[in-house]
């Protein structure tokens, strides 16, 4: 069980914040170049930050002004971004500017074959798996695209042992389908998504979504 103190849930960042939609709608853009797509997937990274941060805990800090006395909040905790390749790799570093203290976790995790009809789960292909110690800490997973769950599920699986203090998964797009199963298992988990889609096709894609995320960003 994690060692979390809050209870997990679910945000869709489009419908509170109107520039976290724009930059949504710009990586759905089928005409946004891979450069583009990078720049947009970097912003996005650091706006879905400032949400997580809601959740973080803090303290207070006492400064001297050039003219008196001032109190400030910070960080109290610390934090590890875990970034789940290669897709991840832009938004990663848009959280890495807001949080430039943080240390940083690499997952290397793909589909493999397709292991339940209509593509709703798939078998998770990993050769690298490099996250630094997490007890105590709360860990980010950035990952663009939660379609089915299976990669998130493969990596919450290896992550659970540490017994962070809390986890919270930063994406571009998630469908339904993928939230609930996430969170029927780990429900402690806190995701918040740039926009939510409500279909997963029978390949395992989002629709709408935004096509294949690793494919747009560096033009393969």
């Amino acid at each position: 069980m994690f060692s979390l103190s809050l209870v997990g849930m679910c945000i869709n960042a489009s419908e509170a914040n109107v520039l976290i939609s724009e930059i949504v709608g710009k990586l759905r853009d089928k005409k946004t170049i891979p450069a583009d797509f990078r720049e947009y997937l970097r912003r996005l990274g650091n706006f879905l930050t400032y949400e997580a941060a809601k959740y973080f805990g803090k303290s207070s800090v006492k400064t001297e002004t050039p003219l008196g006395e001032a109190e400030y909040e910070t960080i109290s905790e610390e934090i590890v971004i875990i970034t789940i390749l290669r897709a991840a790799l832009p938004m990663s570093e848009g959280v890495l500017e807001v949080i430039p203290n943080a240390k940083v976790g690499i997952v290397s995790a793909a589909r493999g074959k397709m292991i339940q009809e209509n593509g709703r789960d798939f078998r998770i292909d990993s050769d690298y798996f490099k996250v630094p110690y997490l007890e105590n800490r709360i860990a980010i997973v950035v990952d663009p695209m939660l379609a089915s769950g299976s990669t998130l599920l493969f990596t919450l699986q290896q992550l659970k042992n540490q017994k962070p203090l809390r986890i919270i998964v930063l994406c571009a797009i998630a469908t339904e389908y993928a939230i609930n199963r996430i969170l029927e298992k780990y429900p402690q988990t806190i995701i918040i998504a740039g926009d939510i889609d409500q279909v997963l096709d029978e390949k395992g894609y989002i629709v709408p979504g935004l096509g294949d995320a690793g494919d747009r960003a560096f033009n393969t």
